[in-house]
């Protein structure tokens, strides 16, 4: 989880939403550990570091989160919302919209999901998803660096060596998963701004990077998708230099 406060440990900024994608067993408590850690919050007894897990968030588990959130914070600091679920009803996400879009100042959402698929796109405009999974360096990491570091050429001919295979093999989509989770990591490490900055003049926010990272993980869960055009499409979003 320390890899979600580099740049806060940069900038000072901390995105106010974020979506952790995990078992929420797995996460929590790194995540816990993480925010004691980085932000000095003290993880026992304190009333504005709130924890639930839910096997179904639904509406009203959400208007609980929205009164909640309105609160003041008990020492003035920080308030957080560690909060899992096994699903999240559309209703719920519904009336969380205002909530994860303006919540109160010093406010910070973490919610843990088995899926990322399942936000509405309106929710996912509104927060910041990112994989929980523990990934180690691999050649993945080393061939997303590159990635992202190359010109665009050079990401072209990265994806297209990816996507090379022999007589009756099909496409390691697995492959391309990795690396777009392993790029989505680079980026959110590397970006120093708040994700409704720019990464360059004329260039993409950073929010729509990650929303089309998302999208393009969730496409290469189709059978029908191609897994190269889809991060040419990546190759052509990412700013020439991070």
């Amino acid at each position: 989880m320390d890899y979600l406060f580099e740049h806060y440990k940069k900038t000072g900024y901390l995105h106010h939403a974020h979506v952790i994608v995990g078992a929420y067993d797995t996460v929590s408590p790194a995540l816990v550990s993480a925010l004691a850690k980085h932000l000095n919050i003290e993880t026992k007894g304190n009333p504005d570091l709130m924890e639930r897990f839910y096997e179904t968030l639904g509406i009203d588990e959400a208007r609980e989160l929205k009164d909640a959130q309105t609160r003041a914070g008990f020492d003035g600091a920080r308030k957080i919302f560690i909060i899992g679920a096994d699903s999240f009803t559309h209703q719920a996400q519904n009336a969380l919209l205002k909530t994860f879009e303006e919540p109160t100042a010093g406010t910070h959402f973490f919610i843990i999901l088995p899926h990322a698929e399942m936000l509405l796109p309106t929710l996912l405009s509104r927060v910041l998803v990112v994989t929980g999974n523990v990934v180690n360096t691999d050649e993945t990491k080393i061939l997303a660096e590159k990635f992202i570091e190359t010109n665009l050429e050079g990401r072209f001919a990265i994806a297209k060596k990816m996507a090379e295979k022999k007589a009756g093999e099909t496409v390691d989509r697995e492959l391309f998963r990795r690396i777009l989770d392993h790029i989505e990591r680079i980026l959110y490490t590397r970006t120093a701004d708040s994700a409704e900055s720019r990464l360059g003049r004329g260039q993409i926010s950073t929010a729509n990077i990650f929303h089309e990272i998302f999208q393009a993980k969730t496409y290469l869960s189709n059978p029908g998708s191609s897994p190269k055009m889809l991060i040419d499409h990546i190759a052509i979003l990412l700013p020439h230099s991070i």
